[in-house]
């Protein structure tokens, strides 16, 4: 589905961290030569909705947000926080203290201050807001901001220790100008400081951004005045991966993420490509008092009746791996090697035992029922999410229907998708695209208030969990405080409240028209360079 932070589908896309790779350095032999302006065609899944960066969190949006803003820190090719608007930081568990840029403006001509970065971390932690952007970015909203405009400075006190912020906070675009003093503006407009700015949003079919002059203050000092780089970037959505495939062979798209079937097409044509494994599929349970995933034993016997391996085949093709995380390997800080023990097996013996000592018995019509509840699960599947996805979804509902469970499927698009999940009525997801980019940025959503005052869609409360994450949080040492990061998963896992399922790979394409370098989660604006076709 758009990410959900970053979302795939769901998955949001949060932070971008991980290898750089240019396209153009791939199968293509040699870069033509590059050309003045043009106009640099791409494309999404599905439509944005809400373009305000504090009150949506899909990866649809991140895409028009990339362009269009800029963050205080960024993530170098090589893996190291780099300068984004702020030139210096200092972060303790407790403290983070930035230095800014004096000579950054935003896209309608006003000066970028010290204030207008406390306008918005300010405005994140705003009741009235309910921003599910907030403990992603920051991971809690119990913090003061304080501004120095002399000194471009900003300084954030945090009340208990927070983890990773040098990463997370890369998930906050910045906005100003017009856009601080009436946010009604962003629902279908930007006002942020990026070197693209947002001329026309035609909701469902394009986007349209132009080039702004003067921008010299992009990730580690990056400008948007090289030769080559386009005046103008047209983001088309095109919900159906063979067609983007389609018009990336006919030129019409100049760059776009295509990781489906058609991604054969596509190498046989020799388009050049650039592939990371910065997504993660998992599945979550509704554990609201009342549904049937509320009891452990249902969620861990459903995981059980699960062939992981083979989902991530059909999902991913014959290299698809089985995720061991809530975090995508290509973005995490804690490693974990091997497999995780923690999750549940593949075992549909032990699956069937587990629900039969449970008191899930089954009735005379195969299905399963405890104390007069039948189990009964509504599935949510993504139709954004394309074919391969839908194919694994059914699989997974056989085995469930097998396993003695009454099994209704709920589809829709991405929007959809994100609406029942907030509504509450719902069972399972089995391949939910949350790619966080820390572990820290995960402990929202498995912990917490429910929507709409959170974003714990599951309902989880897992006490060992939020044990083991005060420990990492409290600790200063990174390897140590993985060790507890790690551990804190694998109480989740044990207890079947999340379940890493499919390690997605990104799979970025570019025609022949253009080239450009791109992180694990994303096109690198200042990189595209446009070509002699």
């Amino acid at each position: 589905m758009e990410e959900l932070m970053r979302t795939h589908g769901f998955t949001l896309l949060l932070a971008c961290a991980g290898i750089v790779a240019a396209a153009g350095c791939g199968t293509h032999k040699q870069a033509s030569p590059a050309i003045s302006g043009g106009t640099f065609h791409y494309a999404i899944e599905g439509d944005p909705g809400d373009l305000d960066p504090a009150r949506t969190v899909t990866d649809n949006a991140y895409r028009i947000f990339t362009f269009a803003y800029d963050t205080l820190l960024d993530t170098s090719p090589d893996g190291r926080v780099v300068s984004n608007l702020a030139t210096s930081w200092k972060i303790t568990p407790t403290v983070a203290k930035f230095t800014l840029r004096r000579d950054v403006t935003c896209s309608d001509g006003s000066p970028v201050t010290a204030t207008t970065i406390a306008q918005n971390l300010n405005a994140l932690k705003d009741p009235k807001m309910q921003s599910p952007r907030l403990p992603i970015a920051m991971s809690t909203g119990d913090y003061t901001v304080a501004a120095d405009n002399a000194s471009a400075t900003v300084t954030v006190r945090f009340k208990a220790p927070v983890s990773f912020l040098s990463y997370t906070i890369q998930a906050l675009p910045i906005v100003c100008g017009e856009g601080l003093r009436d946010r009604s503006v962003l629902a279908r407009g930007t006002s942020g400081t990026g070197p693209y700015v947002l001329k026309e949003s035609v909701s469902g079919d394009h986007y349209t951004l132009t080039r702004r002059k003067g921008y010299r203050w992009g990730p580690d000092g990056a400008t948007n005045d090289k030769p080559g780089q386009p005046e103008t970037i047209v983001v088309k959505v095109v919900p159906n991966p063979t067609t983007i495939a389609n018009l990336l062979l006919a030129d019409e798209l100049s760059g776009a993420r295509v990781s489906s079937a058609d991604a054969k097409r596509l190498e046989q044509h020799g388009l050049a490509e650039q592939k990371h494994a910065s997504s993660l599929t998992q599945m979550l349970f509704n554990q609201t008092k009342g549904r049937p995933a509320a009891d452990p034993a249902v969620r861990r016997a459903l995981t059980m009746a699960i062939d992981r391996e083979q989902l991530a085949k059909i999902v991913s093709g014959p290299d698809g791996r089985v995720g061991q995380s809530v975090v995508p390997e290509a973005s995490t800080p804690c490693p974990l090697p091997g497999v995780n023990v923690a999750i549940p097996a593949f075992d549909t013996a032990d699956g069937t035992a587990a629900l039969d000592k449970a008191g899930w018995a089954k009735g005379s019509d195969g299905v399963r029922e405890k104390g007069g509840t039948r189990l009964q699960l509504s599935v949510i599947s993504n139709s954004d999410s394309g074919p391969t996805f839908v194919s694994a979804t059914e699989l997974v509902v056989k085995a469930w229907r097998e396993l003695g469970a009454d099994v209704k499927i709920v589809g829709g698009n991405a929007q959809v998708t994100i609406q029942a999940l907030a509504s509450g009525n719902w069972d399972v997801v089995p391949l939910l695209g949350i790619s966080v980019a820390v572990p820290s940025q995960f402990v929202p959503l498995a912990s917490g208030p429910v929507p709409p005052q959170g974003i714990n869609y599951g309902a989880i409360d897992n006490p060992e969990y939020l044990k083991l994450v005060g420990k990492a949080v409290a600790t200063t040492d990174q390897q140590a405080a993985c060790e507890q990061w790690n551990a804190a998963e694998a109480a989740l896992f044990e207890m079947a409240d999340v379940v890493p399922m499919v390690a997605l790979y990104e799979r970025w394409w570019a025609a022949k028209t253009a080239t450009f370098e791109t992180t694990a989660f994303d096109i690198i604006p200042t990189s595209i360079r446009m070509r002699q076709g």
